[in-house]
């Protein structure tokens, strides 16, 4: 099975996000495949396809969600990620907090080594996914979508988020798209 962890963003967030795609989709039909709003997370490390067996080491790998802290992130504008010369997605990074971030991947990491010491990740920079170009869409649609991202964008208000639980998360890939089912959670401490 394909699993990852991963956090949720707010429910004020995810309708926030999906009213922008559905605004940007409305002004250019047919070049984007919409992320459903329950699905928009943040990845914090991708283990790929492991067998049935892993799923209780790499739930062990949760435990280092218990010593980290709770903690605010900011979003940045949503952006337009290139693969190969095509338009592939788009994204939101991470601004203030990107530091935290990359520390809990990297505790989630070292423990999962411990339990799972054949696995082998590389965490990769942290976004959204938002919405995924269709397999032909163009640069010059890419160019449109870009246009209707800044228009439709609110800049007047903050883009945050808070990082308080990790899923590990098992993706099922279907016709329609993933499919998204949180096999275990752990809570992060609240701190002081």
């Amino acid at each position: 099975m394909r699993l990852f962890f991963a956090t949720f963003l707010s429910h004020e967030n995810r309708l926030a996000y999906q009213a922008l795609v559905d605004r940007v989709m409305s002004d250019e039909p047919g070049v984007l495949r919409p992320i459903p709003p329950q699905s928009h997370h943040l990845t914090l490390a991708f283990l790929g396809e492991l067998p049935e067996a892993d799923v209780e080491n790499c739930k062990a790998g949760l435990s280092a969600a218990g010593e980290l802290e709770t903690f605010s992130f900011s979003l940045g504008p949503p952006r337009i990620l290139m693969g190969r010369g095509r338009p592939r997605l788009i994204c939101v990074d991470i601004g203030v907090g990107i530091q935290h971030v990359s520390e809990a991947q990297a505790a989630l990491v070292a423990h999962l080594s411990r339990s799972l010491s054949s696995l082998k990740i590389r965490p990769k920079p942290p976004h959204i996914t938002l919405a995924r170009f269709k397999k032909n869409a163009r640069r010059s649609q890419a160019a449109r979508i870009e246009e209707a991202l800044g228009r439709h964008y609110d800049t007047s208000v903050p883009w945050e988020d808070r990082l308080a639980e990790i899923h590990l998360v098992r993706s099922s890939l279907t016709p329609a798209g993933p499919i998204y089912e949180t096999v275990q959670k752990a809570q992060l401490s609240a701190g002081h």
